[in-house]
């Protein structure tokens, strides 16, 4: 079975590695794992799907704090020595500020940038693990907007400019009213939803909605795969570093715990700064 943190899937691995059998399925799929769990680790990131995270922090008396985990979707709590701080509107010109949180802006395209977390009108005061915030991290793509197919199927697939559907973040219509997830056979106001794929009632043909869901962006499904590519091959020539072809040439292999294209291309998306 798949795990929740793969990085991608065996059908995108196959037809990476040209192989058309199955005799390697689960070879392939161990692999996959094995591959997203180290490519985890070395992010220094638990995951990079959205999820929701409560974190507690020691308050130094600043003013922000660096948020562990981005990009940071929203955030549902920030407290202070147990008192709950309200998020503080944007500041209108002319107009006195209000106290509360400011979150900083997210970038649009991955890999993004780690957030802080910022007090107007107040601080983060000097305590042991006083600062506690709530808040949904991860890839996602929020509000894209859609109309509903108007045909049979009634089914969809997403846009996904920056990588591969991963997980559903729900769907409503444009009037913001949510639509519910069902496992088959949806009616009025139902849908279902399975690998990016959004079918829909007949009766909601054409209707304006708007899908939210997390995506595993396209240069980290790439770095596992050639990475696993790399631990396929390997199997051919464990523990070996050359090759003789005939006695008239040699081939060198290069023997490394992570390949140089997998690490050049992970340095954007790993943590740099533990808060």
């Amino acid at each position: 079975m798949a795990s929740a943190y793969d990085l991608t899937n065996l059908s995108n691995l196959k037809t990476w590695l040209d192989i058309a059998g199955s005799e390697d399925d689960l070879l392939l799929s161990q692999l996959i794992t094995q591959i997203s769990r180290a490519i985890l680790n070395i992010l220094d990131r638990p995951s990079i799907l959205p999820g929701n995270y409560l974190e507690t922090y020691d308050g130094g008396n600043e003013c922000s704090i660096i948020l562990r985990q981005w990009p940071v979707n929203s955030v549902s709590l920030c407290g202070v020595n147990g008192v709950p701080i309200p998020p503080s509107p944007p500041i209108d010109a002319g107009a006195a500020f209000q106290a509360g949180f400011v979150l900083d802006g997210a970038d649009s395209a991955p890999p993004g940038r780690m957030q802080r977390l910022s007090l107007r009108g107040r601080r983060f005061t000097v305590g042991v693990q006083n600062v506690q915030v709530s808040y949904l991290a991860g890839y996602q793509i929020t509000g894209e907007a859609a109309m509903a197919p108007q045909a049979p199927p009634y089914a969809m697939s997403v846009l996904a400019p920056y990588g591969d559907w991963a997980s559903d973040g729900g769907v409503a219509y444009a009037n913001g009213v949510a639509l519910s997830p069902v496992a088959g056979n949806p009616i009025a106001g139902q849908y279902v939803v399975q690998n990016g794929v959004y079918t829909f009632a007949p009766s909601d043909a054409g209707a304006a909605l708007n899908i939210t869901y997390g995506y595993v962006p396209a240069d980290l499904a790439v770095c596992c795969m050639d990475w696993a590519a790399e631990r396929y091959a390997y199997r051919s020539r464990i523990g070996q570093q050359s090759k003789s072809l005939g006695g008239q040439e040699t081939m060198a292999f290069i023997v490394k715990d992570v390949p140089d294209f997998v690490a050049a291309a992970l340095q954007p998306y790993r943590r740099l700064v533990t808060p």
